[in-house]
């Protein structure tokens, strides 16, 4: 190759090189403007999003506690698409939504589940809406493991378990659990069970009858849970949001921020958007789960 064609060839890729700098500078220059026109003075309704599994890496918590220094807020707009997760985590976002108390109204968006932790989390907004073929319900909680001490026997493995109480790590899989330590466990999951069924009674007027009903854990669908007031009303997004515009008295020009697309910006720049690849799994140490698992 020639010493001129080396020279062509390097220049065309350094060229190509600042021409992307150039694309990218411009596109982050672009965000940085559109999050600062999201920012300004003018009165807005903040759109935010329970999706997947309740943890606490779930950063809902982060968008909300941003929202408790905006003095021009005027609604927030909950969608919600998760089966639950842990109870601490979800009982975490309904606590932070109560912190708005009637000052913001709240609006729950129920899309194609919010069950156990995500109804839990819906019971701290003023407002819950869903479609009639949403799943709900499965208030309660649940402790679960596995006894695989018979199988090791089987299979010639003898588990070690050397513990300074009776009750420590329980339920524990390598050794069988007696009557004493499973009515312990018991009574630990019926105490955050009672704990979540009086969230369920001081948040919504259900009657004796359909507390009973509600308190096994099962499911149903949008227009079931309307019938025993676990929901306000059946309705797609923009009757939730035509609500929170009558209740705060604004009028049709109010802005939507949607805090998706703020996240993915800042989550671009931080590289956390590699977390997304990752399968997020709840375990054990999570702790006691509020999650409907089918």
């Amino acid at each position: 190759m020639k010493k001129n064609d080396s020279l062509v060839e390097y220049f065309t890729k350094k060229k190509s090189q600042i021409i992307k700098s150039f694309i990218l500078i411009i596109l982050f220059l672009s965000s940085v403007v559109i999050l600062n026109n999201n920012y300004s003075d003018n009165p807005f309704i903040a759109k935010l999003y329970l999706e997947g599994m309740i943890s606490n890496e779930t950063n809902l918590l982060e968008k909300i506690d941003q929202l408790k220094e905006k003095e021009n807020l005027k609604g927030i707009l909950l969608k919600v698409n998760s089966p639950g997760g842990t109870f601490v985590s979800s009982k975490e976002i309904y606590d932070s939504l109560k912190f708005f108390n009637e000052t913001i109204p709240i609006a729950i968006y129920m899309k194609e589940v919010a069950t156990s932790g995500a109804y839990l989390v819906s019971l701290g907004a003023d407002k819950i809406f869903a479609n009639t073929g949403t799943i709900t319900g499965s208030v309660g909680v649940i402790l679960q493991t596995a006894d695989i001490s018979i199988l090791l026997d089987k299979i010639g493995i003898n588990p070690l378990v050397i513990k300074s109480g009776d009750l420590k790590a329980v339920p524990n899989p390598l050794e069988q659990a007696n009557d004493y330590q499973i009515d312990y466990i018991k009574n630990i999951v019926q105490t955050m069970q009672e704990e979540f069924s009086k969230i369920v009674k001081l948040e919504r007027k259900i009657s004796v009858e359909n507390l009973t009903k509600i308190n096994d854990g099962r499911i149903f669908t949008g227009a079931q849970a309307k019938e025993i007031n676990l929901i306000d009303e059946i309705g797609v997004e923009s009757d939730a949001i035509e609500w929170l515009k009558k209740k705060a008295s604004l009028d049709d020009k109010i802005k939507i921020i949607d805090y998706a697309e703020e996240t993915d910006f800042f989550e671009l720049i931080n590289l956390k958007f590699l977390k997304k690849f990752s399968n997020m799994e709840l375990k054990l140490t999570d702790g006691i789960l509020a999650i409907w698992t089918p």
